[in-house]
Formats: structure tokens, C-alpha cells, sequence
């Protein structure tokens, strides 16, 4: 398959870093001696950074030795002492939202460093994202701006609840500086009420700093990091190969391919899936079966999944906003369609925290506007 380059889907520069961060003996030190070669260390973009520690620990399995080992090593010890101070603040924040009956789980880079590189220093975190049951949405947000987290956006106090009711989560600034993302949905992409139960079911529980909390079950979390990678266009967006990559080599027997498979179709995601899925395999070689690829590609999907896949995955972000009445009519499927358009005004005024309706049309514009003009 060929695969395009940028965006969500590394450059071959960043190929390179992949192929040394990860695969073994020879293969790992030819890229390695490769990226040298053609990079300036000291000007990474910041996907390449994040990188490093995991870098520094397979070129030291390998016996590499070489002068900018000590600078990697140094960023690992770095992402540790970071990592370990983040952790330790946030168990904090989790046992407050526990002492209010708030269940936890937690997603993204936070539960890939404790559950898949099990290193601290192994994988920075930039921000700590927490799930709860959309049910406790309201009451986690309140919980948090009593413990003195504020929201890094907007966020009327008469819109809480409708606003939940649309989004899937919400950042904020925590007391002590951390940035932590509230999230009541896994995906943005399936926001009905009950779009989590499963997740939810199959949790697998941990602790962090003696706080017991969840994350996802490997099936589910690569399902999560897949479609994550594919479609959230946030940056640094392509590290997610490598959290792919972890888990995949951590966790191999547990990994359950009939569920991930079904969980693709459920939520109509099997096409992000089948491509991030079949880049990993063929860049690093990870150990998926060939008969998953041949079930995925099998995998019937819809017109209109496929024009939001398409949509979602253009180069141009005008495009992939617009994709987001692909998320406005999953939310509302059992709505009919002239009922559905009379609700969407209504509908972004929530999602966007307009405090008014009449705003809608002139936010819209603005965004558009800003989208298109040259920066």
C-alpha cells in the first residue's frame, strides 16, 4: 500500500527514527547510522523529541555507542522526572473525584507510559487525559473547578450540561499547572449515551501512586490509539505509530483480534483502522496476523462512511471541519433528516460555547475564514 507522507503518516526522516526506536539488531542500526545522517538534532520537530527516550533504550539494547547517547539519555531522565511529578499531581485529582463516587479511567499517553512502556522516562506526556462516565460528566467538571482547575477554553456555566451533551471532553489547567483533558467519550466520533459501556465493562484496573483507577484492555486501546492517530490531526500526530508499535509488542497475547475487529464495525471506524494498522505492520514489522488484514478489508463499509473517512483525512483542514456534521449526524441517527438540519444550528451553538444562537452563523464564518486565509 503506499502510504502518504505527513500529517498523521511520518516522513521518511521520521520513518528512519521509527525504524531505530524499534526494530532490533542490524535493521535498528542502519536507520539509526541513516537518520543521523540526514537530520539536525538539535532541530527535531516535536513528534521526532517525544521519540528519544525510546530511541536512547533501543540503541542501548543494541550497544550503541556513540556521543549523542548522553543527550538522549539525558531527555529520558527529563521525561521521568516529568512524568513522575505529572502522575504524582494528578493521583492527587483522581482521589478527590473519587471521594465524590466519580469513577476513572485513564486514556491516552497517560495509560500508554503506565501500562505499555512501563518506564516513565520512556514516554512524555503533555497532558493527562481522564475518562469518566458520561453520566458524572457534570458533576466531574464542577469537581474539578472546586479543586481549582480551570478550563482552557470557554465554558458557560448555563451550557455545562448541554455542552456534554454534544462534546466528548474539555481541557483544563489543574491548580499546580498540569494540563488535564476531561473526557465523558473514548472516541469523538461515537458520542451517544451509551457509546462507552463496553469500554467501560472490559476495563482492566491499575493504580497509580496507590490510587486505583482503569484503563482500556489492550484490544480496546489499540482501537483507540489506530483511530486517534488517523483522524485527530493534533500534533505531534505521528507518535501514535509508536504507541501502536508498544503495545502491540508488550501485550501481544493478550490482544483479542475478533473484538477489535467488531468494535471497528460497531462505530463504523474500520477504515482508519485497516490503514494505520497495515502502516505499522509493514514500517516495523508489528505482529498483527494476516488473516485481521484480510478480515478488515473485508469489513463492509457505507458510502457515507467512506466520504467522512475521505473528509476527515484530507490535507486541507477546511475540509475536515466540515466533516463534522458526519459526527453531528451519528449523534442524532434516530432523528429524521429535516428534524436533524432544524437541530444543527442548535447543536453547534452547544458544541462551539455560544452563549447565544444568533452567534452561530458569525462564528462559522470567522472559522472558515480563518481556515482558508494563508498564515
Amino acid at each position: 500500500m503506499e502510504f502518504p507522507r505527513g500529517d498523521c503518516w511520518p516522513t521518511w526522516q521520521q520513518e528512519l527514527l521509527l525504524r531505530a526506536a524499534f526494530l532490533p539488531g542490524e535493521e535498528a542500526i542502519q536507520a539509526w547510522e541513516e537518520w543521523k545522517s540526514v537530520v539536525d538534532i538539535d532541530d527535531l520537530d516535536h513528534g521526532s523529541y517525544q521519540l528519544l527516550p525510546q530511541l536512547y533504550r533501543n540503541l542501548q539494547n543494541q550497544g550503541i555507542s556513540h556521543p549523542l547517547m548522553m543527550k538522549f539519555k539525558g531527555y529520558y531522565r527529563y521525561t521521568w522526572s516529568k512524568n513522575l511529578l505529572l502522575f504524582q499531581n494528578v493521583a492527587a485529582l483522581l482521589r478527590s473525584l473519587h471521594q465524590v463516587g466519580i469513577e476513572t479511567l485513564i486514556l491516552d499517553g497517560a495509560a500508554l507510559a503506565l501500562r505499555s512502556y512501563q518506564e516513565y522516562g520512556l514516554r512524555p506526556v503533555d497532558d493527562f487525559a481522564i475518562l469518566v462516565r458520561t453520566e458524572q460528566a457534570v458533576a466531574a467538571i464542577k469537581r474539578l473547578r472546586a479543586l481549582g482547575c480551570n478550563p482552557m477554553w470557554n465554558l458557560p456555566e448555563t451550557l455545562t450540561e448541554t455542552y456534554v451533551s454534544v462534546g466528548h471532553a474539555h481541557p483544563f489547567y489543574s491548580a499546580a499547572g498540569d494540563r488535564i483533558h476531561l473526557h465523558w467519550h473514548v472516541l469523538p466520533e461515537c458520542r451517544q449515551i451509551n457509546a462507552d459501556d463496553d469500554f467501560w465493562h472490559d476495563a482492566v484496573s491499575t493504580r497509580i501512586h496507590n490510587i486505583s483507577t482503569y484503563v482500556l484492555n489492550p484490544t480496546d486501546q489499540l482501537l483507540h490509539i489506530c483511530v486517534q492517530g488517523a483522524l485527530l490531526h493534533a500534533a505531534p500526530s505521528f507518535p501514535w505509530v509508536a504507541d501502536a508499535m508498544k503495545l502491540l509488542t508488550a501485550v501481544q497475547a493478550e490482544m483479542d483480534w475478533d473484538r477489535l475487529i467488531t468494535q471497528a464495525q460497531k462505530r463504523r471506524l474500520s477504515l482508519p483502522l485497516r490503514d494505520t494498522l497495515d502502516y505499522v505492520q509493514d514500517v516495523l514489522d508489528a505482529p498483527i496476523p494476516s488473516a485481521v488484514f484480510q478480515r478488515i478489508q473485508a469489513s463492509p463499509t457505507t458510502k457515507q462512511e467512506q466520504m467522512e473517512y475521505k473528509l476527515r483525512t484530507h490535507r486541507m483542514a477546511l475540509w475536515r471541519r466540515l466533516s463534522g456534521w458526519f459526527n453531528y449526524s451519528r449523534h442524532t441517527s434516530n432523528i429524521p433528516l429535516v428534524r436533524r438540519m432544524i437541530g444543527l444550528p442548535k447543536y453547534l451553538q452547544h458544541l462551539w460555547r455560544l452563549d447565544h444562537l444568533w452567534q452561530v452563523p458569525f462564528f462559522a464564518v470567522s472559522d472558515i475564514v480563518g481556515r482558508i486565509r494563508p498564515h
